[in-house]
């Protein structure tokens, strides 16, 4: 006799949310920095290394749990979250080669600055803003939240090249690299729209990425975010919106080989993407077919139950080949367990 399928039920889901988060808070150090990546179930068997990139990531998940859910006990998360911020805010400069008329902060790690660490440091900080224990005392930031977040809007905002970004540029001299991400142009644009009003340029460009069908290929959870927010706002036509997420859900539909990699962290990323558009579409209905609802919705729940299989104790590690736990894992997964708590309640 086969055992009974597994249920992610809403109780489940808030279960591990609040479990990730209280894991995120223990191993966030005095001074901001998170334990980077560790074993799993041993916080003590470190292993080496940072990313700015993942630290805005995993702190964004960490405000939104708490906005979310309103946890009883939350002064040790409250502390935790202040304490991350301000580590963010110590690694924002401002940008050497900028106008000076318009001052901007740079996110600077190992002397690069990458866009999409402004734009994940954005999202980072618009939900410590609307922590009201945190707004009464703000965390250490270069010229308080308001207008840190306006400096960096002005950094990401300047970085707009043609039809895309800029994607990374040393520090101190300004020069643009080579460097591509397939992830940066939707971080960016993701942290520009709920930072603030979208100006003439940024309507453009996400028009344009959007019409070409950009983060297809490489099934953009970043860009699905991005494309909800700007369908939301009414920032592109709906008739656009249908075109775009249809054709970005169909591709993560229509190719799921990534589950046969068996690691949590490529299944969470399209579990985020699923989930994040039937948010959309409860706010929005109408704009995708109820048959491509239905089909998310179905395999958003399979994704689910598979990330199980790499879960424990507010942990979500690498994969059968690895036990490493590290903070972004955490972040995705534990994401889309607080998207699916919101659907399903």
């Amino acid at each position: 006799m086969s055992a009974a399928p597994v249920l992610v039920t809403p109780a489940l889901s808030r279960d591990i949310v609040a479990a990730s988060l209280d894991h995120l808070t223990r191993i966030t150090r005095p001074n901001g920095p998170f334990v980077y990546a560790h074993e799993v179930d041993d916080i003590e068997q470190t292993h080496s290394g940072y990313n700015l990139l993942r630290h805005s990531g995993t702190l964004w998940f960490m405000a939104r749990a708490v906005n979310t859910t309103n946890p009883a006990a939350a002064d040790p998360i409250h502390d935790a979250i202040r304490r991350a911020s301000g580590f963010l805010g110590r690694k924002l400069e401002p940008a050497p080669w900028g106008r000076p008329d318009q001052p901007s902060l740079a996110l600077v790690g190992n002397g690069m600055v990458k866009l999409g660490g402004l734009g994940l440091g954005l999202l980072a900080l618009s939900e410590v803003g609307k922590i009201a224990a945190l707004r009464a005392s703000e965390p250490v930031l270069p010229f308080g939240l308001d207008e840190t977040v306006t400096r960096m809007r002005r950094y990401a905002l300047d970085e707009i090249d043609g039809d895309d970004f800029r994607h990374k540029r040393v520090f101190a001299t300004g020069e643009v690299t080579t460097f591509r991400s397939d992830y940066y142009t939707g971080e960016a644009i993701f942290g520009l729209l709920v930072t603030g009003e979208a100006d003439d340029e940024l309507a453009r460009v996400t028009t344009s990425l959007m019409r070409r069908g950009y983060g297809w290929a490489q099934q953009s959870h970043w860009m699905a975010y991005a494309a909800c927010e700007a369908v939301e706002r009414g920032l592109v036509p709906k008739t656009l919106g249908t075109t775009y997420l249809t054709g970005l859900m169909e591709a993560i539909l229509g190719d799921a080989l990534y589950r046969f990699r068996r690691q949590s962290t490529p299944i969470a990323c399209r579990s985020e993407a699923l989930t994040r558009v039937l948010l959309m579409a409860r706010r929005v209905p109408g704009l995708l077919s109820a048959d491509l609802l239905s089909r998310i919705r179905a395999h958003a729940a399979e994704n689910l139950v598979l990330q199980l299989d790499w879960y424990k104790n507010g942990q979500f590690w690498k994969g059968d080949d690895s036990h490493r736990v590290q903070i972004d894992y955490i972040q995705h997964n534990a994401t889309a367990f607080l998207h699916w708590a919101e659907l399903e309640d």
